[in-house]
C-alpha cells in the first residue's frame, strides 16, 4: 500500500523545508547584499586600480613555505601571464598568479579584477599541499560569452592536496573553483555565481569536501563531481538558478563518480536538480531539499552527443524532500538507468516516483506521498 503523510506531518515537513530554505536564502541574500555593497565600492575604485600582478606574484614568491601572506584591502588589477599555462586532461588554462608551495593567503577585503577578453583566471595552485586561501573577491570583468569551460578559471587546484578555499567570492568566470586531480581539500563557505560553466567542479579528484557553499546562475552543472572521482562530499550547500531563459541547467551533477555523498543541500530552478549519470556507482543522495526542477532527483544515462550514456549502479536515495517539480509532466524522483538503486524515506507528490515497474513495486510503499502545493 502506498504510504501517506497526514496533513499535520506534511505541514511540519514543509515548515522544516521552508525554514531551511529561508535560512539558506537569508545567508545567500546577506552574502549577496554584502557583495553588492563591496561591488559598488569596488566599481567606484576601478579606474584608480593599477596592475599589481608582478607585485602580488613577488609577494607570493617571497613568502616562505609554511608562512602567511596578508594582502591588504584594495582593488587589484591582475593580468594574464603567458608563462602561466596549466595543462590538464580537461584542457589548458592561463592564469595571473601561481602558488607552488605551502602557504596561507589571507585576502579578506582584497578584490582581484581580471580582463575577460584575455581568457585567464586568477590563482593556479600547482603540485603542492597545505595551501589555504581565505577571503577575497575574485571578479571577472563580465560574464564570458564564449571560449571553453576552462578559458577563465577563478581558482585551479592542480595535483594539490590537503588545502582549502574559505569565505571567497567568485563571479564571472568560466568556472569558479576547479579541483583537478586534487585530493583531501576543503571548499568552505564559498560563493560562486554567474559563471559560464560550473561554479565549483571536482574533476577526477578524491575525498574533497564542498561545504556550506552558495552556487547560483552558472552552467554545466553548477556543482559538478565529474571524471571518475571517489568519496567526495557536497553538503549544506544552496544551489539555484533563477535567470529567465536558463531552464535547461543542472544543479548538482554526479557523473562517473563513485562512493560520494550529496547531503543536506537545497537545489532549485534546474532541469535536473540532482543528476546522477554516466557510470556512477554507490553514491548516496540523502536529506536534500529539491523542488522547482523538471526532475528534482534523477538517475539516468548521459546527455548524448560527445557525452557517454552509461547506466549507473547502487545509488542510495534516502530521506529527501523532492516535492513540487516544475511542469505538469515533471518528476520528483526519476530512476531510469542501471540497477541496484535504493529509494527509501523520501517525500514526493503523488505519482512522482518513476522507476522500472519491478523496483517501483518494491519501493513505493517505503516513501511518503503528498498533494502538490498549487499555490
Amino acid at each position: 500500500m502506498t504510504a501517506r503523510v497526514g496533513g499535520f506531518v506534511f505541514l511540519v515537513l514543509l515548515a522544516i523545508a521552508g525554514f531551511s530554505y529561508y535560512l539558506l536564502s537569508t545567508e545567500s541574500q546577506t552574502q549577496e547584499n554584502g557583495t553588492e555593497s563591496e561591488q559598488e565600492s569596488y566599481n567606484k575604485n576601478l579606474e584608480k586600480s593599477e596592475d599589481k600582478t608582478a607585485e602580488l606574484q613577488k609577494s607570493i614568491d617571497e613568502t616562505p613555505a609554511g608562512g602567511t601572506l596578508e594582502i591588504p584591502a584594495g582593488v587589484y588589477q591582475v593580468s594574464k601571464n603567458p608563462e602561466l599555462k596549466a595543462v590538464t586532461e580537461y584542457g589548458d588554462s592561463y592564469f595571473a598568479l601561481k602558488i607552488s608551495k605551502p602557504i596561507t593567503v589571507i585576502m579578506e577585503e582584497a578584490v582581484f579584477q581580471t580582463d575577460t577578453d584575455d581568457d585567464y583566471g586568477v590563482f593556479w595552485v600547482n603540485e603542492t599541499e597545505d595551501v589555504h586561501l581565505k577571503g577575497g573577491f575574485l571578479m571577472g570583468e563580465r560574464l564570458p560569452e564564449d571560449g571553453t569551460l576552462i578559458s577563465h578559471i577563478g581558482i585551479l587546484f592542480l595535483y594539490t592536496n590537503n588545502s582549502s578555499i574559505e569565505n571567497t567570492y567568485l563571479k564571472n568566470f568560466s568556472q569558479g573553483v576547479h579541483l583537478n586531480h586534487a585530493d583531501y581539500n576543503m571548499i568552505l563557505k564559498v560563493t560562486s555565481e554567474f559563471n559560464y560553466g560550473s561554479g565549483i567542479i571536482s574533476y577526477d579528484s578524491d575525498q574533497n569536501v564542498i561545504d556550506s557553499c552558495v552556487v547560483r546562475n552558472s552552467g554545466d552543472g553548477h556543482v559538478s563531481l565529474y571524471g571518475g572521482g571517489e568519496d567526495n562530499h557536497v553538503v549544506n550547500c544552496m544551489v539555484t538558478e533563477d535567470r529567465k531563459g536558463f531552464d535547461d541547467q543542472q544543479g548538482i551533477t554526479v557523473e562517473g563518480e563513485k562512493g560520494s555523498l550529496i547531503e543536506n543541500n537545497t537545489v532549485s530552478g534546474f532541469y535536473y536538480g540532482i543528476d546522477v549519470k554516466n557510470a556512477s556507482e554507490s553514491n548516496v543522495i540523502e536529506s536534500n531539499i529539491a523542488f522547482n526542477n523538471e526532475y528534482n532527483i534523477a538517475v539516468r544515462g548521459g546527455d548524448g552527443g560527445n557525452n557517454l550514456q552509461l547506466p549507473s549502479y547502487d545509488t542510495r536515495i534516502l530521506n529527501n524532500l523532492a516535492v513540487d517539480p516544475r511542469g505538469d509532466s515533471s518528476n520528483g524522483i526519476f530512476v531510469d538507468a542501471g540497477e541496484g538503486h535504493v529509494v527509501i524515506g523520501n517525500t514526493l507528490n503523488f505519482n512522482n516516483l518513476i522507476m522500472p515497474e519491478k523496483e517501483l513495486a518494491i519501493y513505493e510503499s517505503q516513501n511518503y506521498f503528498v498533494e502538490e502545493d498549487k499555490e
